[in-house]
């Protein structure tokens, strides 16, 4: 797939007079790429051969219509140190990244506010975190600060924050009412599967003696919607005899015991990152069991009751959607099978991966071939489907008014500012910026 997107890539940037590393960074280089995953692993993207030498065509055939609500990103706050590192694992997986030294900046506010709000279509994002030391890269009060300066400079709901919360934490109770009525967070944000170190330990969602009166309380304050990561593990070397936190096989009690509230898995539960993903053809067997999220779904269809739980997909998709696009699409079509259409949401993990508009065009283009719909009994994914996977399953989940807040939207300060930066000559980068996925 590399060498085919570098060939088109030149060929069709000489062509308009757009170097290769600058014609990539256009909507026709966009289309080069569906272009050759079609050509490497058959046909999963709606890709037409005049969006590679014509970036109107690009406008014109995908119209900006969605409202899109990317329900996981992230940055480090100023001070903490960016986990640069992680680009450089990026190399083989991003070409525009290769060879590229990473800088100091490229993971902090101010690209966040670029990637997010500026290179890409993201008309409200939510930021998370994780309430740990060990990995501590933003706490609460930075995130909620975030959150509340973005929406005052745009005089417009741009953000929400996650209050990222664990049992371990002192005062865990009162701490978790601090940040309920205090820094108002839109929600809560769960790591189970953290390291056991510096007084922090994994857990699990259905402790009754631990979380238990927290889900109590937390009906009461009105934060009611709980998401946690779960697969992607950052333990990966187990004792024997140890549990892996990461599993979502503490979900189903949860949700049974407690259906007043929301739950979100992050990354759908799925146990494997790229670096782990065998080739899709070893990866699968023939019943195309995917570990974790399969079991999950399971669950779902077990219980026609836990129409409480929604899958997000956050690094799952980015992670499989470009490399290995059939795992991507029995993720997909298992997932919808089970928890229908309408409780699948749309993260990223940026700006970890930087820009989020990648993921949206990749989705927005996805399709579960006509042989595995008929095969494994999945359903075409509609554009009606697109559209609420995007945004408006979130939007009605964090109770936000579409019409309304896209009326706001339309002539705020972010959007002029966005404006400019185009008329000025700004380009999407369609970076990533590397392996990190809390």
């Amino acid at each position: 797939v590399e060498n085919l997107i570098q060939n088109l890539a030149q060929q069709n940037g000489r062509k308009i007079g757009l170097s290769r590393r600058d014609f990539l960074k256009t909507s026709s280089g966009m289309a080069v790429a569906f272009m050759a995953m079609n050509e490497v692993f058959g046909q999963y993207f709606d890709v037409h051969a005049e969006e590679m030498l014509d970036t109107s065509v690009h406008a014109e055939l995908w119209p900006k219509n969605e409202f899109i609500f990317d329900v996981q990103t992230h940055h480090v706050a100023m001070g903490k140190n960016e986990p640069l590192g992680f680009r450089i694992m990026a190399w083989p997986f991003n070409e525009e990244l290769r060879g590229k030294k990473p800088k100091k900046g490229d993971l902090t506010f101010n690209n966040y506010v670029k990637e997010i709000f500026l290179d890409s279509e993201v008309d409200v994002a939510c930021l998370s975190g994780v309430a740990s030391k060990v990995l501590d890269v933003i706490n609460v009060d930075e995130m909620v600060e975030a959150r509340n300066t973005v929406n005052a400079m745009s005089g417009s709901q741009r953000m929400l924050s996650h209050g990222p919360i664990a049992p371990y934490i002192p005062n865990f109770l009162e701490e978790a009412e601090r940040q309920a009525t205090v820094l108002k967070v839109d929600a809560w944000k769960f790591y189970t599967g953290v390291f056991n170190k510096f007084g922090e330990y994994p857990w699990w969602m259905d402790d009754e003696d631990k979380l238990y009166p927290f889900y109590d309380k937390i009906k009461q304050w009105g934060v009611n919607t709980v998401c946690v990561h779960k697969g992607l593990p950052f333990v990966r070397r187990l004792k024997p005899g140890q549990p892996d936190y990461s599993r979502p096989t503490d979900i189903k009690k949860v949700a049974l015991d407690h259906p007043e509230l929301n739950i979100v898995i992050y990354h759908s539960g799925f146990k494997d990152d790229n670096p782990n993903l065998a080739p899709e053809d070893e990866y699968l067997d023939e019943n195309a069991y995917l570990p974790w999220t399969t079991d999950l779904c399971q669950d779902r269809i077990n219980n026609p009751s836990m129409t409480n739980v929604y899958m997000e997909l956050g690094t799952t998709l980015g992670h499989t959607i470009i490399t290995h696009p059939k795992i991507c699409a029995h993720l997909l079509g298992q997932i919808i099978q089970a928890f229908g259409s309408d409780h699948v949401l749309f993260g990223t993990d940026s700006i970890w991966w930087g820009s989020p508009q990648w993921q949206i065009e990749a989705l927005r283009r996805f399709q579960i071939p006509l042989e595995m719909q008929e095969k494994f009994g999945y359903s075409a994914i509609t554009e009606d489907d697109k559209k609420k996977i995007l945004g408006l399953n979130a939007a009605k989940l964090y109770q936000i008014n579409v019409s309304e807040t896209r009326k706001q939207i339309a002539v705020d300060r972010m959007t002029h500012l966005k404006e400019r930066y185009l008329e000025e000559g700004g380009q999407p980068s369609n970076n990533q910026y590397g392996w990190v996925v809390t």
